[in-house]
């Protein structure tokens, strides 16, 4: 089980770290090529003596001109600049934001430096205020970075060699649309309230209905949510006149997987309306870009009748393991369970106290496609070009 993972905007990043968690790349695992399809590599162990050697880097199986390091804790770190250069995407620095800008094709990263206070990196994507953190350091003025801060932004896959040291990132692709973040302009506001909702928009499309399709979608889930949260914020009233409090209501996403004709999306909807502290709620939402229909999990899974049983069956062995969870709280997932997708194969999360206290955050469970299909069967075949 892994909490959720997802971050928002620096602005809001210490506001909502008690739900919030981080991602790290604590080591270079296992790289997915296809959802369900696997590589496995040997990481670097975080020694005294693999921490003193160089990892050698290639591009598509040429050396370049630099090294990567090991973090303490095992983490393989390449330095940003000459790695994004080598991928040929252009990079700028901004000192008074900390932040570095790479831009390759149609996707620009802002990779802000220092956010965490283990020299971490936040990295986002063509503007969403929803992002990763990851692994970094910064050495003699150079900045390092988890190699999946720069594979998962612009379409690579990274394979570690053990023998040689060295890591190959190749071009994984990626659909070839064009990704932006608008934003809601809310009809009604109020001194109190702030409110800042983001959503993907995507163009590039041959089939133009369902680049409609899929924009209408993502822009009413944030327009329902803005709706319902500021019909709750005026219901409570506004906060005491002897208070600084101000309602917050914020919306963003990330882009999880971006290939072989799907997109997945998932959006974090928060909102602090008063008490203790505010509450976040996830929504995965994944499409076909061949008919904009939303893809569900039943879809996804259909050749595996018995799908919903074999995921509780390793759900309940999870939570078994941890001292974690509400007692008799999961009995099941559910027909339309929320899931996104990745490039490892798909995650199931919940929300919010739904099977574990707040501290708990939003678990999360990843599964391969391999360990609930029968064996060769990728159900994003049906969806590619």
């Amino acid at each position: 089980m892994n909490t959720n993972q997802n971050n928002t905007s620096k602005a809001h990043l210490k506001k909502i770290s008690a739900f919030l968690l981080a991602t790290t790349m604590a080591t270079v695992g296992t790289v997915a090529v296809l959802p369900g399809t696997s590589y496995t590599v040997q990481a670097a162990a975080a020694t005294s003596s693999t921490a003193k050697s160089a990892i050698h880097v290639q591009v598509e199986g040429k050396a370049i001109a630099t090294t990567g390091i090991v973090s303490p804790n095992g983490s393989s770190l390449l330095p940003l600049k000459d790695t994004a250069k080598a991928i040929g995407a252009t990079v700028t620095y901004n000192a008074k934001e900390k932040t570095v800008t790479v831009t390759k094709d149609k996707n620009k990263a802002s990779f802000a430096l220092g956010v965490d206070v283990n020299d971490g990196v936040f990295v986002t994507l063509n503007g969403s205020t929803v992002g990763d953190s990851y692994d970094a350091k910064i050495v003699n003025g150079t900045s390092y970075v988890a190699i999946k801060a720069v594979t998962d932004q612009f379409g690579y896959r990274a394979v570690w060699n053990g023998a040689t040291r060295t890591v190959n990132i190749t071009k994984e692709g990626m659909n070839n649309i064009e990704l932006t973040t608008a934003t809601l302009k809310p009809t009604k506001t109020n001194s109190y309230t702030e409110i800042n909702i983001k959503y993907p928009v995507i163009s590039g499309l041959d089939n133009s209905e369902a680049e409609v399709a899929i924009n209408k979608a993502f822009k009413a889930h944030a327009q329902t949510y803005l709706e319902q949260t500021q019909k709750q914020a005026k219901e409570l009233g506004a906060p005491p006149k002897d208070s600084a409090m101000t309602y917050e209501i914020d919306s963003g996403y990330k882009v999880t997987y971006n290939r072989n004709g799907v997109l997945s999306v998932l959006v974090n909807d928060y909102e602090f309306l008063g008490g203790a502290h505010g509450g976040a709620t996830l929504t995965g939402m994944t499409f076909s870009l061949k008919d904009g229909k939303q893809i569900q999990l039943s879809d996804l899974l259909k050749s595996n009748s018995n799908y919903r049983k074999d995921i509780d069956k390793v759900i309940n062995a999870e939570i078994k393991k941890e001292d974690l969870y509400f007692a008799d709280s999961f009995k099941g997932i559910a027909a339309n369970q929320g899931y996104y997708l990745t490039d490892s194969g798909l995650t199931i999360y919940f929300q919010q106290y739904e099977i574990a206290p707040y501290a708990a955050g939003t678990p999360e469970f990843s599964f391969t496609f391999k360990k609930l299909l029968p064996t060769g069967v990728n159900p994003l075949d049906a969806y590619k070009a």
